[in-house]
């Protein structure tokens, strides 16, 4: 039977007390545990760390860690050096010898390179020709706006020919062309929505223009020159007429030069009568109305050449050449360029 213990009793101890077990050498332990000399490594002395955080170590690793990003950040810039040094070698391993020459035709793109050299050479007469201010650039814009537009919307609403003969600019025998571009005297009406639709004017040599859009959308540039029967409209540059209709030239092939009205571009086409790349140069000849297609032919480096040169190898402009077929041709598109006439299809001789 249990007692609660009394003050002054003595209680029992509940534990005894662990009393290490003795064994002489080479006694075995009977308990089966194998006897075991242990070996205590010698405390190395601690290296001092901050106060901060001694227990840790963090100091430690973030100097580790710091080394080993120094470390790949050395190796990162040191590969793109030797990158950035062969890039360098190949380049200029790469570039031509100074004393090289230009070469003729470098790959399949014909890029003028053999023009380079060759100064564009005028013709004396052209050197010395003086250049007087067009009258039509002697007015304020604002007043050329206020009676240029009257003029285009009469000009583009006329019905028939006696209508518009008044309102052109006759270069000699305006008549006559107007008459055989329209057999039967009658004119459709362009019609006129919009005068200066791109707020802008455009001047170049006697003339100026202004675009104009259509009822159909259709943005087209209006050339005005101011001569002596005052502000005209440029009809040849508006229909972009032709000395001989393009239907008729094609079936025809004159082989005498014949004006027209193109727009050109460089293309590298050397095939049949004119395959000698090296003798001709070739061009791309389009129609006003973009229907009829040639390919016209001037010889190479020479003054004509340089003159048709667009001003970029892929850039398409309009021109006013004179051209023709030549005899037996094994093509019925090839045609020699003869004469480059005017930048643009406003006639030279139009433009006073």
């Amino acid at each position: 039977m249990l007692r609660i213990p009394r003050e002054g009793d003595e209680t029992a101890p509940l534990m005894a007390t662990l009393q290490k077990i003795g064994f002489a050498d080479g006694e075995i332990d009977p308990r089966g545990e194998k006897r075991t000399r242990s070996k205590r490594k010698k405390k190395e002395k601690e290296v001092e760390l901050p106060d901060w955080d001694v227990s840790k170590g963090r100091w430690r690793s973030q100097s580790n860690r710091s080394k080993r990003v120094v470390r790949g950040l050395g190796i990162w810039i040191g590969s793109l050096g030797a990158i950035a040094a062969l890039i360098i070698f190949f380049v200029k391993a790469s570039e031509p010898d100074e004393k090289e020459e230009v070469p003729d035709f470098v790959g399949a793109q014909d890029q003028f390179d053999d023009l380079v050299k060759i100064p564009l050479i005028l013709p004396v007469e052209e050197v010395n020709d003086t250049v007087e201010i067009p009258k039509v650039m002697k007015k304020s814009e604002a007043e050329f706006l206020k009676n240029a537009e009257p003029l285009a919307r009469e000009f583009l609403s006329a019905d028939n020919v006696a209508q518009i003969i008044p309102l052109v600019h006759d270069s000699g025998d305006v008549g006559k062309k107007l008459r055989a571009h329209y057999p039967d005297g009658k004119i459709v009406p362009t019609g006129m929505t919009k005068f200066n639709a791109s707020g802008r004017v455009s001047y170049k040599d006697s003339f100026a223009a202004v675009t104009v859009q259509t009822p159909d959308f259709e943005t087209k540039q209006l050339a005005f020159i101011d001569g002596e029967g005052g502000l005209k409209i440029d009809w040849e540059s508006w229909v972009g007429w032709s000395e001989v209709p393009w239907e008729e030239l094609v079936k025809n092939k004159p082989e005498e030069p014949k004006l027209v009205r193109v727009m050109l571009k460089w293309v590298d086409y050397y095939n049949f009568g004119f395959s000698d790349e090296n003798k001709w140069r070739s061009y791309r000849l389009i129609s006003p109305d973009g229907e009829t297609m040639l390919y016209g032919y001037a010889a190479r480096n020479s003054l004509l050449d340089q003159r048709l040169r667009p001003g970029e190898p892929g850039a398409t402009v309009a021109v006013t050449l004179k051209i023709h077929f030549r005899p037996d041709e094994q093509s019925p598109q090839q045609v020699v360029i003869d004469e480059y006439l005017t930048d643009g299809w406003v006639d030279a001789g139009a433009r006073k």
